[in-house]
């Protein structure tokens, strides 16, 4: 949608713009696409052929690939895919990057599942036009069930041509898909013009989203191969060396052949100097140009100027051609143009954007200006914009004001990229400096809010211009997107001083005053973010959505400054019921359940954190981040669901795979990891740990180190290592230091320090430990078992037997505590008992906590119940075996979900996998637990859960 400027070259620079993706875009899409006439003369490429053959065949057997074709603009990339489908029996659908479209919100995604028809996108809102503001997680999930529903009528190739301008977007989108095809017959055959190394670090990153992968480079045509291809043209039989010159000449190029013998005289001026391709093409097209008569020409480069197919009888009426249809033939003869005879529009479109450009860059200046002025009645309102802008040879401050009006209104709808390019155009235009600078700085910061790679690309033009409060806010974005938070925060503040002492600014002001809120909360200053939050609530200058976002900032420094109840009372606004909460509310719901979860109530936060991600997949943004995952994780893990745990924190990094935020890294590899290390996969355990520590490593604040410290915690715990945990904590052991976010989180992280400290002998320490985590968390309902256990412990250590056991009973009085706790509890219990001598009690303990321990199968605890059971005389009976561990990560959560009684396509969409995938790991669990259906596995798996006979 986008066009590009001329920059420095004055106001005759190119400008790219399509006329519409309406009734032309399935013309564009099946005549383009799919080959014009002269696309059925097709020679060579034999082992190109084979080698995609060999793909398909692969796909065909329930695999998954992706084909990267790769070469210079012109020299048969496309045409390669269309032969190598054309006989392949895969429903193809087809999409085409346009650096005209780069802004377009899910324009590639469009393309694609335009192929799938309006009937089949019934089940999918957001591929059915309601994208924009929605996350490429969400829309990237939809496209999945899409393609898992096409794929019940056999294997599917998605076909993407010039991926070098894919939108960012949709690029997002298919990254989250591909990533999750597994045995799937899905072929992505990726067209890029030049070498895919060469492509953004997000194409990149999709490209390498698909485990097989084959990449075939396409050079230029052999020389035996072009006496074929002349034939085919209709150019007769070409001499030996004939055909050697015109090789020569041409090295294979495609195009270039194609153009030199589509020219009557072409062949013979084979004997001027050879030069290399693309610029002796260019010259090839200017001759073919000038050969042809006046009308015709006028029609092409009209044609070239407005880059999109247009209705024949338009272009011949805005070129000031009386009869177009007579006036085209010629250039339809010569190949430079496509006419589908079957189309009563007739929309006619110049066949390669190289003999585009050629046509474009022999225009005179003046003659530029002309032709953008005439396109301006070929194209819709939306694109006649760029054709307005390039058709100016003066600055003009009317057509900048109306340019900047489009933009708020695109950015009021969410479209903020293409807002940030129609500010760019504005900018241009600009006649004073005061309006060009203000312009660009907007769009710098549209920019970063929704493509943050090309904002930053501004950060020279934005440090340029005039000091400002637009100027420090731009900078401040920037600097919080690097996660220089002091940096952030001295840019914000002086900012919001010099927007606030303005009373025509309020609006930037508000603005200003949400980020600095934001970056305080990072920096855990809850009372400057309340007092932020609040004035620019007060100001009413926020839209829907950055008030909501306000709001939740609120409750967060209210959290940091008065506790969960505090935070929770700033959220009362939001419904009691969580299914009834908004989609613009989906922070402040999932915020709603950690506040929840730090206040003990484990079933609300729960629910609440759930339908904040269920918000997500149907559209909704997460404009806060990811956190949802890592606290609904949390809770699970506390509440004894451990198998959701894993669930929910692959869902996360499946989530987080799309984005840059490297700060959340922490936090979602803690909970990836702790189910791994309460049930002993210590390998598994230790790599997330490290990759915490990586993560943390590299910012500037500490909070997240203690994620880290945690999930090293825990690995520790699981292996008994007390030393190794108090070392993991030990940074935060100093209550002094803390700041308030690490305070508000200790009823998570304390009671490892204490354990850690206890296990290692250090009882003073731990004391001071227990008695901070009593004093700031003793209202928490679910941690009451867990204190009672370290406070019996610690009574142990003190030599007070009597004491300890009045601690564990009063703890196993609390019915509301998590289960995870709870086990602990039973297991010392039983231990103190035993060694006590009353070996009655402490078996009935021990086998309370060995009948939790299996049900999270928590082996290395579940060992140490044992071990205490036979130091009593006894031997725990085990439930049924159940081969668990011979099932694969996919094949457990499938199981799980199975138990539940979830049916294929909901098991598909928790996962986010498809039906296929699903029924294929259904039938590998079936031959493993030696059932026959859904049925037998529920019973098979209710009776493994079932705790043996005490």
């Amino acid at each position: 949608m986008a066009g590009r400027m001329c920059g420095g070259r004055g106001w005759c620079g190119p400008v790219r713009v399509a006329s519409g993706r309406g009734a032309l875009l399935s013309w564009i899409v099946t005549f383009l696409l799919a080959g014009g006439p002269e696309e059925d003369v097709f020679v060579g490429r034999a082992a190109e052929l084979a080698r995609l053959a060999d793909v398909v065949a692969q796909v065909r057997g329930g695999q998954p690939w992706l084909v990267t074709i790769e070469g210079e603009s012109g020299v048969g990339k496309t045409a390669l895919a269309r032969r190598g489908l054309a006989t392949a029996g895969l429903t193809a659908w087809w999409a085409r990057g346009d650096p005209a479209e780069a802004d377009l919100e899910y324009g590639i995604i469009g393309q694609l599942v335009a192929g799938a028809g309006r009937p089949a996108l019934a089940r999918y809102p957001l591929l059915a036009g309601e994208a924009v503001r929605s996350s490429p997680f969400a829309v990237g999930a939809q496209l999945l069930g899409l393609i898992g529903d096409q794929q019940s009528a056999g294997p599917v190739a998605l076909v993407i041509d010039d991926v070098q301008w894919a939108d960012r977007w949709s690029v997002q989108g298919l990254s989250f898909m591909l990533r999750r095809l597994s045995v799937d017959a899905v072929a992505v055959i990726a067209i890029v013009r030049g070498d895919r190394d060469q492509l953004d670090p997000a194409a990149r990153r999709m490209l390498g989203s698909v485990p097989q992968r084959h990449r075939i480079v396409v050079p230029g045509l052999a020389v035996a191969d072009v006496a074929a291809l002349a034939a085919g043209l209709g150019a007769g039989s070409l001499g030996a060396d004939t055909v050697r010159r015109l090789h020569e000449r041409t090295g294979g190029h495609t195009l270039y052949l194609r153009t030199v013998l589509a020219d009557p005289e072409g062949l013979e001026r084979l004997g001027r100097e050879a030069s290399a391709v693309p610029a002796s093409l260019a010259e090839a097209i200017g001759d073919q140009l000038a050969a042809l008569p006046a009308p015709a020409r006028s029609l092409l480069e009209l044609l070239a100027v407005v880059d999109a197919p247009v209705p024949l009888g338009r272009l011949g009426n805005a070129a000031g051609v009386a009869d177009p249809a007579a006036a085209i033939e010629p250039a339809v003869r010569a190949g430079l143009v496509d006419l589908p005879p079957g189309e009563p529009a007739r929309p006619v479109v110049l066949r390669h954007a190289l003999q585009r450009d050629a046509i474009y860059a022999g225009l005179a200046p003046g003659r530029r200006r002309e032709l953008h002025a005439r396109a301006v009645t070929v194209v819709d309102q939306a694109h006649g914009w760029a054709h307005r802008v390039a058709a100016l040879d003066h600055p003009d401050e009317g057509l900048a004001g109306d340019l900047e009006r489009l933009a708020a209104q695109e950015a009021a709808a969410g479209r903020l990229a293409v807002a940030a390019t129609h500010l760019r155009w504005a900018a241009d235009i600009s006649p004073d400096r005061a309006g060009r600078e203000r312009r660009l700085l907007t769009a710098a910061l549209h920019l970063m809010l929704a493509e943050e790679a090309r904002g930053l690309t501004l950060r020279e033009a934005v440090e340029a211009a005039a000091p400002s409060p637009l100027r420090d806010c731009v900078l401040g974005t920037m600097a919080f997107s690097a996660g220089l938070l002091r940096e952030a925060e001295r840019r914000f503040s002086q900012a919001l001083a010099q927007a606030q002492a303005d009373p025509g600014s309020r609006p930037l002001a508000a603005m200003i005053a949400n980020r600095l809120a934001g970056t305080y909360t990072l920096l855990a200053d809850g009372q400057k973010v309340m007092t932020l939050g609040r004035w620019a609530l007060g100001t009413g200058c926020l839209d829907a959505a950055a008030a909501s976002q306000t709001r939740t900032l609120i409750a967060v420094g209210a959290s940091q400054a008065a506790g969960p109840s505090a935070a929770l009372a700033e959220l009362a606004h939001l419904d009691a019921d969580p299914a009834r909460v908004e989609p613009v509310d989906v922070d402040g719901l999932a915020f709603r359940g950690w506040f929840r979860l730090l206040a003990g109530d484990l079933g609300l936060a729960v629910a609440d954190l759930a339908a904040s991600l269920k918000l997500a997949r149907r559209g909704a943004t997460l404009t806060l981040g990811l956190r949802a995952y890592f606290y609904l994780a949390l809770a699970q893990y506390l509440a004894g669901e451990w198998d959701d745990v894993l669930l929910t924190a692959e869902q996360g990094f499946s989530a987080a795979a799309i984005h840059a935020r490297r700060y959340e890294l922490p936090m979602l590899h803690l909970v990836a990891g702790c189910v791994p290390a309460g049930r002993g996969a210590a390998a598994e355990a230790e790599r997330h740990a490290a990759l915490a520590e990586e993560a943390a490593a590299s910012l500037d604040y500490g909070q997240e180190r203690l994620y880290a410290a945690m999930a090293r915690a825990l690995v520790g715990q699981a292996a008994g290592d007390h030393l190794g945990m108090a070392g993991a904590l030990g940074p935060w052991h100093d209550d002094a230091a803390l700041d308030s976010r690490s305070r508000l989180y200790a009823v998570v992280w304390r009671p490892l320090l204490a354990e850690g400290l206890l296990g290692s002998g250090q009882a003073d320490q731990a004391a001071a430990v227990l008695g901070r985590l009593r004093a700031e968390s003793g209202q928490v309902s679910y941690l009451a078992p867990g204190l009672a256990w370290l406070d019996g412990w610690l009574a142990e250590l003190r030599g007070a037997p009597e004491q300890a056991l009045a601690a564990y009973r009063r703890g196993e009085d609390i019915a509301a505590g998590s289960p995870v706790y709870t086990a602990r509890l039973l297991l010392a219990h039983g231990r103190l008992l035993r060694r006590t001598g009353n070996r009655k009690d402490a078996a009935g303990r021990l086998r309370r906590a060995h009948a939790l321990f299996a049900g999270l199968r928590a082996a290395p605890f579940l060992a140490r119940a044992d071990a205490e059971l036979a130091a009593c005389g006894l031997r725990q009976e085990r439930a049924a075996a159940r081969p668990a561990l011979a099932l694969t990560d996919r094949e457990t959560e499938v199981a799980h979900l199975a138990g539940q009684g979830m049916t294929n396509a909901e098991i598909a969409a928790e996962l986010f996998i498809t039906p296929k995938a699903v029924e294929y790991h259904l039938g590998n669990i079936y031959a493993k637990f030696g059932v026959k259906g859904r049925h037998q596995l529920r019973r098979l798996l209710s009776d493994t859960r079932r705790p043996a006979p005490a």
